[in-house]
């Protein structure tokens, strides 16, 4: 797909680029379109299914509000996708066409199993709600627009509010609010329900409306600009155009708090094109954070659409939490907690130090009110939901959180770490030292070592030796015979070869385990296809015997998935960074591009998308750890600024699609010869200096 950029200049103090032009808000929302598979990359296998799952919706960084285009389509109300899990994603005619717009959107999410989609608002003529064609699609960093029956439908957000702006074409304009709206609308997929919904009209022409979705109490209030609501026989809130009216414009707020809080966003007086400017501005801020400079224009494109994606989770709710009692900081939206954690966590971290405190404070609360850190949480009751996922993935967070050097109480976050390390469902790993999935037991022991070393630092040789009692139990669920995990267990979303390339906190003895370096590297081979045949990708989402097939093959799964993604790192244990950098360049290559076809599976609330941008810098903070693994960057140059307002300056020498390896590699003037460096020092700032070649350096 050509990329055609433009360039714009804006004044802020000195000139600097117009992040925003470089940002397609629709990359990942289709089926993916991917360049044909080459080398090493046409013998990864796709298990997952073939689409990006993000949405268009206008929306800030970290954005409470999103005001987006609903279609009903899986799984984030836009599109025409039905449910999928692997192949290509199956389509259903009526996807094409929108019923609305509304409010709350997930980011790349698979079936997590709410989806929410709330406060459908739909311009219309004569109560006509039928599904209208959608035309004319834009959108840019905090605003999307769509043509619906020649009606121009605009949206945008401030930090409490979606804004919608409809102008209509001719006489008879209605605008019409369904509250009752919880999840899709797909053929023959039961509707979700809205329980408890109230839907009123104020004294002074707001809508209200009062529901409790998915074990959640939520308020809406609604106001049109000049104008009253009325509340028609279907409880739905209705806005009739006056005659010669043509423009109308809509503030929706939301909140657990209550009307009052809700009513009060209401007063806010923005104007519909003040907060799209703001938005815009907003985001240049924030994707301001990373300045590149490349040869590529596709590139850059798809390095700032990835760095945007990355952004939209998690969801700053301030003062807004439902499980702790406090009107301070609340973040939701860690819906793929397992996925998160790796790559898209520890890149807020690095860069944005208030929303990385904020995420923290919400862990620690979240915990200390529930005795455990949950896999996952949004705006749903269940807690629990995805136990089944993983384990003490929360831990990693905040380990990662702390090595970035953020305002952490050291203390405060080991007592948390011990606290869901005790809790009563992991007795299976304290006790036993084995759990139905061995992914649980590498969670918790590499989760209890990166706590060990944190409480070693504190001096607290009681915890140290808490956690150190369970570091080593990685140990019992691999198979010495083939220095990989033993197939006695059962594997989320993957096989024993898609967990076994993980990097360890004793990668020393993970490595003998295997047999060694030069044995470890031939397993990692066979996992990656070098010197295998090409695969044939799924197509089909009606033919689950070729993913199956696939399955079997016990191959890298291409970052269509992230059980398995931070596995090329390994190679450097092994002394083979050579092998990190052709797995690396051939995925960033093959597997990401320009577009709404450039993810290569779901995004996972930002999980991928931060991958790439990390890749592009060639860095790889290895999660809970204070340990950065250094990749093969195919940047010229970035210019990072760091959450501890250190600036790193990122030089690649030689780079070109030729020049994969890397020749040599410094730090403010050091030599690192082992590719890896501390957090603390990365955080320091300085410059990074990699110098490439077209030869293996290995």
């Amino acid at each position: 797909m050509t990329l055609t950029i433009l360039i714009d200049i804006i004044k802020q103090g000195d000139k600097v680029l117009d992040y925003c032009k470089f940002v397609n808000i629709f990359h990942g929302c289709g089926e993916i379109e991917l360049p044909q598979p080459r080398k090493i990359a046409a013998r990864w296998f796709f298990i997952k299914a073939g689409s990006g799952n993000t949405s268009p919706a206008a929306s800030l960084p970290f954005s409470k509000i999103t005001a987006g285009p609903f279609s009903g389509g899986y799984p984030t109300g836009y599109g025409d996708h039905l449910p999928n899990s692997h192949s290509r994603p199956p389509h259903f005619h009526e996807g094409k066409k929108l019923l609305g717009f509304s409010h709350l959107h997930h980011s790349g999410v698979g079936a997590i199993g709410y989806y929410y989609n709330y406060a459908v608002v739909t311009p219309c003529y004569n109560n006509d709600l039928t599904r209208k064609e959608l035309r004319s699609e834009k959108a840019e960093p905090g605003y999307y627009s769509a043509l619906l029956d020649g009606i121009k439908c605009e949206l945008t957000v401030t930090k409490s509010l979606a804004l919608h702006r409809y102008t209509f074409e001719k006489e008879g304009g209605q605008i019409i609010i369904d509250f009752s709206n919880n999840g899709l609308k797909i053929p023959n997929l039961e509707d979700k329900t809205v329980t408890q919904l109230i839907v009123s009209v104020s004294d002074a022409g707001e809508a209200l409306a009062e529901a409790e979705i998915e074990g959640i109490k939520l308020f809406f209030a609604v106001k049109i600009k000049d104008g009253s609501f009325f509340i028609d026989k279907k409880n739905r809130a209705v806005y009739k155009l006056k005659a010669g009216e043509k423009t109308a414009e809509v503030s929706l707020a939301l909140t657990v708090k209550g009307f009052d809080k809700a009513l009060s966003a209401l007063s806010e007086k923005k104007g519909f094109d003040k907060a799209r400017k703001e938005a815009y501005d907003e985001w240049n801020a924030y994707l301001s954070k990373i300045h590149i400079e490349t040869e590529s224009e596709e590139v850059r494109g798809i390095f700032y659409s990835n760095f945007y994606h990355s952004l939209i989770k998690p969801s700053n709710w301030y003062g807004e939490s439902f499980i702790y009692d406090d009107d301070g900081a609340f973040m939701l939206d860690f819906n793929t907690l397992w996925d998160m954690y790796k790559t898209a966590l520890p890149l807020v971290f690095l860069l944005y130090k208030k929303e990385g405190e904020q995420i923290v404070e919400t862990l620690l609360r979240v915990c200390e009110q529930l005795k455990f850190l949950p896999n996952s949480f949004g705006l749903n009751a269940n807690y629990d939901e995805s136990k089944f996922q993983a384990r003490m993935l929360g831990a990693y967070v905040l380990l990662s959180a702390y090595r970035t050097g953020l305002n952490i109480d050291a203390n405060r976050m080991l007592k948390a770490i011990k606290t869901d390390l005790l809790s009563e469902d992991k007795k299976d790993f304290t006790v036993d030292g084995k759990c139905k999935s061995h992914t649980f037991v590498l969670d918790m022991a590499d989760a209890c070592a990166y706590a060990a070393q944190a409480a070693k630092e504190i001096g607290d040789a009681k915890l140290q030796k808490l956690f150190l009692s369970h570091a080593s139990k990685w140990k019992n669920v691999y198979s010495k015979e083939t220095g990989l995990l033993d197939d006695n267990s059962s594997y989320y979303e993957g096989t024993l070869y898609n967990y076994s390339f993980r990097q360890h906190a004793d990668m020393e003895s993970r490595i003998a385990l295997a047999g060694g370096n030069e044995n470890f590297v031939k397993l990692m081979d066979n996992f990656f296809g070098f010197g295998k045949e090409k695969v044939t990708q799924p197509l089909n989402p009606y033919n689950y015997a070729h993913v199956e097939a696939g399955i079997g093959l016990g191959r890298f799964q291409g970052f269509n998935n992230e059980t398995d993604m931070e596995a090329p790192y390994s190679y450097i244990f092994a002394n083979r960074h050579d092998k990190t950098c052709e797995v690396i360049r051939a995925g960033m290559k093959y597997m990401f591009t320009f577009g709404r076809g450039g993810l290569p599976g779901n995004n996972d609330s930002g999980a991928l998308s931060s991958y790439y941008v990390l890749c592009a810098l060639g860095i790889f903070p290895v999660a809970g750890s204070d340990i950065v693994l250094l990749g093969s960057p195919f940047v010229n140059s970035a210019e990072v600024c760091l959450s501890s307002d250190k600036k790193l300056k990122i030089k690649v020498n030689g780079n070109s699609d030729k020049n994969i390896y890397v020749k040599s590699v410094f730090i403010n003037g050091k030599q690192i010869f082992d590719y890896r460096i501390k957090m603390s020092e990365l955080m320091c700032g300085g410059e990074l200096i990699f110098n490439m070649s077209d030869k293996k350096e290995n």
